[in-house]
């Protein structure tokens, strides 16, 4: 597949499930991503894991992405995301958590451009769909080796190398350093390179692909509560973002976002019962910012545990 020009929904955790991730494809996101999943977990737990790995054919093209810190279980566990139909696979070389990097994955193989680059290959002989490898700048504050490991995964098949540039040490402060980006596509300029980092607002998308030259944008807390942020970035920049035709309106009315919002609660609802409702709350804070009365709002949710008290919170604020 072809990331050129895309517009891509960042994996994640414990956001970009199924009903979420299709919600941004109707708004405008050309290619959206599972949140990370275990490669040993899929392996030895496969039907716990595979919540993670629920999709819908209408959210094409969707890819998985993993994390592990074996090459061989990388390489199984591709392979098993092939069978599941996904469009490509992703391998997660940035996640700065501790629980991941302690065992030696995300963020850790930085350090390890060799093992890098085993991974990918790993997955790429496996997988026989695209794999697609997203990295940090580095382990440490000082250490930077994205290019040393861009190049071991393009070396070893990488179809495309998403960079988000802040180290691991920096986890999510500061400022992402853009001329990163720009310094991994001089590189590489034969490849995909994808951005990420900092995409706040939908001018950011086409600045980063002016300052930059990435051949993509990937998009991930901003749309937390505005999954309409990416056709407002196919409205306003459509000439440096996205192939597609250009959605009718940037933002949405107050009835189409009341409409959305239900739409969100009705389908986590069918999908997981009460306990969807629960995950309803933390989006319901997100799609409430920046509105009057909004810290008084949020504060409510903790009752908000049924679909008619969903239905009625949404109805009295939205």
């Amino acid at each position: 597949m072809d990331f050129r020009g895309k517009l891509i929904l960042a994996p994640l955790a414990g956001i970009t499930d199924t009903t979420f991730r299709l919600l941004c494809r109707e708004n405008g996101a050309d290619v959206v991503l599972t949140e990370m999943a275990s490669a040993k977990g899929l392996l030895l737990q496969p039907e716990r894991t595979r919540r993670f790995l629920e999709f819908r054919e209408d959210e094409r093209p969707v890819g998985a992405q993993l994390f592990g810190a074996s090459p061989g279980e990388i390489g199984e566990a591709a392979v098993r995301i092939r069978e599941l139909g996904f469009d490509f696979v992703d391998i997660n070389m940035g996640c700065p958590v501790r629980k991941v990097t302690a065992g030696g994955a995300g963020a850790a193989i930085l350090a390890n451009p060799r093992l890098a680059g085993e991974i990918t290959g790993a997955a790429v002989r496996s997988a026989r769909i695209p794999v697609t490898v997203k990295i940090r700048s580095g382990f440490g504050q000082e250490s930077e080796t994205y290019l040393e490991v861009a190049r071991a995964a393009f070396d070893a098949g990488a179809a495309a190398v998403t960079l988000h540039p802040r180290s691991r040490g920096q986890m999510f402060s500061g400022c992402a350093d853009w001329r990163q980006i720009g310094a991994l596509k001089r590189e590489f300029p034969d490849r995909i390179v994808i951005g990420n980092g900092d995409v706040r607002v939908p001018a950011d998308a086409s600045r980063m692909i002016a300052l930059t030259g990435c051949d993509a944008v990937m998009v991930g807390r901003a749309a937390l509560g505005n999954p309409w942020i990416f056709r407002a970035m196919r409205k306003g920049q459509l000439a440096a973002v996205g192939t597609g035709a250009a959605l009718p309106h940037a933002a949405p009315s107050d009835a189409e976002r009341k409409s959305l919002i239900l739409r969100h609660g009705e389908e986590m609802h069918r999908r997981l019962g009460d306990a969807g409702i629960r995950e309803m709350r933390k989006h319901l804070a997100w799609y409430s910012r920046g509105t009057p009365g909004a810290a008084a709002f949020r504060a409510e949710l903790v009752r908000v545990e049924s679909l008619d008290s969903f239905r009625e919170a949404v109805g009295r604020f939205f």
